[in-house]
C-alpha cells in the first residue's frame, strides 16, 4: 500500500506540475483543467505515505494552500457600481428548450449579449431578441456552429468582424460612454484538440482592434490556463470576476471555461446564471465603462 500511495503522490505532482506548462506545451493546458482534484488527491495520499514526516507534511500544506487558494478565488465578491451588463451564453447547438432562456435574458435586461453554438437551430433565438437588440452580428460555420453579438446600442460604421476561422465575432458599438468592442468567442477543446492552433490563427486579428473591449464566451479552459491568459495578453485585456463553476464534464467534474474578459479598469464582476437549456452556465458581465475614459 505504500508504493501504491508513493506512486499515486509522484504521479499526482507530475500532473500538476506539468499543468504549469501551457506556455510551453499545449498538453499542459490540459493538466491545468484538473489542477483542484489534483491537489485533493497529493493532500490525501501524501500524508499517508511512508516518506519522513519532514516531507510528507509540507508537501500536503502546499497542496492545502493551494486549495485554500482556488476556494478563495471562487468566492463572490461585491459587484460595486456598473452602466453595461452583459450576457455571456453557449447556447448549446442543438438545445431542446428556449422559453426559459428567452425569460432569464428579459429578466436580466443586458444591454449586450455574446452568445456561441448559433447555428441554425438556434438562429430563432436571435429572431426573438431583435426587437430588443437590433443591432446583430452573426458569424456561422456551417449548419451547426457560429458565434454572434446582439446589442440593444447602435453599430459603429465598419465595426464588423467575421473571422475566416470559426471562432470570433466582434462588433464596434456606440454606448453612452463611446465606442466599445465586443467580442464573442468560441476557442476549441485543449490538447490533443486545436485549441492553441486556432489562437495563433485568430488572435492576431483581435489583437488590432483599437480601444475599450470586452470579450466573452466559452474558452473551453480554466481561468489559469495558458490560453486565457494568452487571449489577455494579446488584446490588453483581464479577466473579470471570480473562478466560477460553468461547466460540468461527463464524469461530474465542475469547471470554469465560460469567461469574461475587458480593458483594464472596465470589468466589475460577474454572476453565474443557470443553463436553461444549454450544457453550459451563462455569466452576466458588469462592466464601468466610464473607467475606461
Amino acid at each position: 500500500m505504500d508504493r501504491l500511495l508513493k506512486f499515486v503522490t509522484v504521479l499526482t505532482g507530475l500532473g500538476l506540475l506539468a499543468g504549469l506548462g501551457g506556455a510551453w506545451h499545449p498538453a499542459g493546458d490540459s493538466f491545468a483543467v484538473f489542477r483542484v482534484p489534483l491537489l485533493v488527491v497529493i493532500a490525501l495520499a501524501v500524508i499517508w505515505t511512508g516518506w519522513p514526516g519532514v516531507l510528507r507534511w509540507p508537501l500536503a500544506a502546499l497542496a492545502i494552500a493551494g486549495l485554500a487558494h482556488h476556494a478563495i478565488r471562487a468566492l463572490p465578491g461585491p459587484i460595486g457600481d456598473y452602466d453595461l451588463l452583459l450576457y455571456q451564453q453557449n447556447l448549446l447547438t442543438d438545445r431542446q428548450e428556449d422559453a426559459d432562456w428567452l425569460a432569464a435574458v428579459a429578466a436580466a435586461d443586458p444591454d449586450i449579449l455574446t452568445l456561441q453554438e448559433v447555428g441554425n437551430r438556434n438562429l430563432p433565438l436571435l429572431k426573438a431578441l431583435e426587437a430588443a437588440y437590433p443591432t446583430q452580428l452573426h458569424c456561422p460555420l456551417g449548419a451547426w456552429l457560429g458565434e454572434a453579438v446582439l446589442s440593444r446600442f447602435p453599430e459603429v460604421p465598419g465595426g464588423r468582424i467575421c473571422s475566416a476561422r470559426d471562432g470570433v465575432a466582434a462588433l464596434q458599438v456606440k454606448t453612452p460612454e463611446g465606442p466599445l468592442w465586443v467580442v464573442s468567442l468560441h476557442v476549441s477543446w485543449p490538447w490533443p484538440h486545436p485549441q492553441m492552433a486556432q489562437l495563433d490563427e485568430i488572435l492576431p486579428e483581435i489583437s488590432r482592434l483599437g480601444g475599450p473591449m470586452v470579450i466573452a464566451g466559452d474558452f473551453n479552459m480554466v481561468a489559469w490556463g495558458h490560453a486565457v491568459q494568452k487571449v489577455a495578453a494579446a488584446t490588453g485585456t483581464r479577466r473579470v470576476g471570480r473562478h466560477a463553476q460553468t461547466f460540468t464534464l461527463p464524469f461530474g467534474l465542475p469547471i470554469g471555461i465560460d469567461h469574461v474578459l475587458a480593458t483594464p479598469g472596465i470589468g466589475r464582476g460577474i454572476r453565474v446564471m443557470p443553463g436553461h437549456g444549454s450544457d453550459h452556465r451563462g455569466v452576466l458581465g458588469f462592466l464601468r465603462l466610464a473607467r475606461a475614459r
